[in-house]
């Protein structure tokens, strides 16, 4: 089972995140009342990047950067509403080829107008769009056999990552924000996700603000199985694993149980979380009551909104 390589390169984090939600072609003409407000507003512009990107090169290594990542995503979600309104004016979201052909458009727009990309690069950017990391970087190689890319997203478990650059079936970043509740138990013990390695992994749905409790979910269509491969865990019907080679899989002593609001079911990975939901994954030789007891613990716990 694929692990970080599944998001790749920052094209996930971020090409994927704004492909579906930025509204930029003919923004001038189109929404000249709000250009002007939205710019004072943003900080960001300009400062991601030292310097303008003039050549594919050096935008394959912006998108590579994780920090650049973090970035974009923080003026991604900031403005979502804005965007999304821009979007759908724009006839995003009435059909999947044509929301596709737009969101992918308005990426290229919004790096051009906010991060100092050379518009010469646009119709590189819209094209990328659809690459797997590997196609990514057969595609520099041909255009500058002297590209050097660094240490960062894009190589991270290269070779493993066949997939597209977003998942598929997935609306628009903003076409639904869902919250629900998670907790994973071990022997008893509760897993924790509030640490770095598990924080904004997806812009789709992933754990934020240092919290490894609640789940937030930006778009319709996103799964339970798309959070975990987007996080250093492996999980399937049968196996939790997680750092260091730990694993944790369902055997004559133990089992690896699943529980949606209660019901408990055999597999969550294929499970759209909506608003609400309490999540359960426990593993063990636990008791009926000990399952109550777990169960009580969720219903109990937090959402953060």
């Amino acid at each position: 089972m694929n692990k970080v390589g599944k998001i790749g390169i920052g094209a996930v984090s971020i090409i994927g995140i704004i492909i579906i939600v930025f509204i930029f072609t003919n923004m001038d003409d189109l929404f000249s009342d709000k250009v002007e407000e939205f710019s004072n507003q943003v900080e960001i512009t300009n400062q991601v990047y030292p310097s303008k990107i003039n050549t594919e090169c050096e935008l394959v290594n912006f998108l590579n950067d994780l920090e650049n990542m973090n970035k974009i995503m923080v003026f991604v979600t900031s403005n979502e509403d804005l965007f999304l309104t821009k979007y759908r004016a724009l006839g995003g979201g009435q059909t999947s080829t044509l929301g596709d052909e737009i969101g992918r458009t308005v990426f290229a727009d919004i790096l051009i107008e906010e991060f100092s990309v050379n518009p010469d690069l646009k119709n590189f950017l819209i094209v990328i769009q659809e690459d797997s990391s590997q196609n990514l970087i057969e595609r520099i190689n041909k255009i500058d056999p002297n590209c050097e890319i660094g240490e960062g997203l894009l190589n991270q478990d290269f070779g493993q990552r066949e997939d597209p650059l977003f998942p598929e079936n997935v609306g628009p970043l903003g076409s639904e924000h869902s919250h629900a509740g998670i907790l994973v138990k071990i022997f008893g013990d509760s897993f924790d996700f509030s640490g770095p390695d598990y924080q904004i992994k997806s812009p789709w749905i992933h754990f934020e603000g240092g919290d490894g409790t609640t789940m937030h979910k930006h778009a319709t269509g996103v799964t339970l199985g798309y959070l975990i491969d987007s996080l250093p865990v492996s999980l399937d019907d049968k196996c939790f694993e997680f750092g260091g080679g730990r694993s944790f899989c369902t055997d004559e002593d133990y089992s690896l149980k699943f529980f949606i609001n209660g019901e408990q079911v055999n597999d969550i990975r294929d499970y759209s979380i909506s608003e609400d939901d309490k999540i359960l994954i426990s593993y063990g030789s636990e008791t009926s009551e000990e399952i109550k007891s777990q169960l009580l613990e969720l219903e109990v716990q937090l959402l953060v909104k």
